[in-house]
């Protein structure tokens, strides 16, 4: 096992010869700068460091903006970059000013972390080759399943989410609410969870639009029991525990009630420091994604666009589960992205 984990970060760090004659600039646009974004960041910029005259860009908003997301893809256009990944903010406003724009420029648009909703109404999808990251409806199955195994019969829960409109994150809230009903839905985010089999969400999500200070407040509220009564909380995003210092001191007088699984405690992301909110068990599961995945793949498949070889259209990067028994090896399972961070 060792053996061969030096030999992929050995083979992943063999310089990669570009088939282009000329040098290329690809472009990896986050929703906004974030511990998690940038570790996509970092995956783009060492895949191109191996690719010779490979150049990656990554450049996103400050905050989670659609609209200043739509300017910084259209300054690439007019720099004119040679292929675009892009975490979709808001589909219908992407598709419809920037990514037309980029399509009839000729860019190669690839999605990453968030790909576009599908709709009865609209499929954006012809605007993009290919997307790379989570399976985000299995994500939320996997966080609602994780939910069931803590508590088996049923209970209240609360869901915090991003934006309301964000594509990746109903889809994760589809998931969950598909494990704990058993329902299927025709679109995402799914139904309000009313005593499906014993799960009843006492609100709707919660929507904290990428503010970590707001994140944490919203699950304060849950943790005090009022105004929010509930005993389990899902994040779908790693907000609260983005803030560590903030979460912590929010979270420590309420350490009996995790204790005790009062209130289950369930994030998605497991970034270094998230893991030690559960080495302090001051959360009960982190369910982590692969940004640093997501953004090397980026650049390797738009470059193979570009050159045109051959690529996968659909690449999902794997998830891990994290708990307060295993979080000090739980890191270990994604080696590329510890050297990153």
């Amino acid at each position: 096992m060792a053996r061969a984990l030096v030999i992929f970060i050995v083979l992943t760090l063999l310089p990669i010869f570009s088939a282009s004659g000329k040098d290329l600039r690809f472009a990896v646009v986050p929703k906004f700068y974030s511990t998690f974004f940038d570790q996509s960041g970092n995956g783009c910029k060492e895949a191109a460091a191996q690719i010779a005259g490979v150049e990656c860009i990554y450049r996103g908003p400050k905050v989670a903006n659609v609209r200043m997301q739509d300017r910084i893809i259209e300054q690439l256009i007019d720099e004119g970059v040679d292929g675009i990944a892009v975490a979709v903010t808001q589909s219908k406003f992407l598709a419809e000013n920037s990514l037309k724009k980029a399509k009839k420029a000729g860019i190669p648009i690839i999605t990453y972390d968030s790909d576009f909703d599908i709709s009865p109404q609209n499929n954006y999808h012809s605007l993009r080759l290919a997307y790379i990251g989570t399976d985000n409806f299995e994500l939320g199955k996997a966080l609602g399943e994780e939910l069931k195994k803590l508590r088996p019969n049923g209970g209240t829960l609360v869901i915090q989410t991003g934006r309301p409109d964000s594509p990746n994150l109903n889809q994760r809230i589809m998931g969950i609410r598909s494990a704990l009903s058993g329902k299927s839905y025709d679109a995402a985010p799914g139904l309000l969870l009313k005593n499906d089999r014993g799960w009843t969400e006492v609100r709707e999500p919660f929507s904290n639009f990428d503010q970590l200070t707001q994140a944490v407040k919203q699950m304060e509220s849950v943790m005090k029991g009022k105004p929010i009564k509930a005993d389990s909380f899902i994040a779908v995003g790693g907000w609260p525990q983005n803030n560590v210092d903030l979460y912590r001191s929010m979270i420590t007088p309420f350490k009996d009630k995790i204790d005790n699984k009062e209130v289950i405690i369930i994030m998605t992301d497991a970034a270094p420091r998230q893991l030690t909110m559960l080495q302090e068990q001051l959360a009960h599961i982190n369910i982590g994604q692969s940004p640093y995945e997501m953004g090397r793949k980026a650049i390797l498949t738009l470059h193979k666009i570009v050159t045109k070889q051959q690529y996968d259209k659909m690449i999902y990067t794997p998830m891990r589960f994290c708990t307060q028994q295993n979080y000090d090896t739980c890191a270990k399972l994604q080696p590329m992205e510890a050297m990153a961070n």
